[in-house]
């Protein structure tokens, strides 16, 4: 039996070795975790600030720091 158990990478369960063939040395995901990174790399840009946290930036500045600023981004129309 195998003393380190491998664990996947995205949700920390341990790895089963497959029946059919001999890829267990080089698997880090199981395949639901793999299909799941798969689908949030495809839909990214509407999970990236729900799922992952990340905030919009305007020329490198979040919200937050634009609207503290004392000379905040002014748009003008003619």
């Amino acid at each position: 039996m195998d003393n380190n158990p491998k664990l996947c990478k995205l949700c920390g369960k341990k790895l089963r070795k497959f029946r059919i063939s001999n890829e267990y040395h080089n698997r880090v995901y199981h395949k639901k975790c793999f299909e799941e990174i798969c689908n949030d790399v495809k839909n990214y840009h509407l999970v990236a600030f729900t799922k992952y946290g990340h905030e919009k930036r305007y020329h490198g500045k979040t919200k937050d720091e634009i609207i503290e600023d004392p000379n905040p981004l002014v748009v003008t129309f003619d």
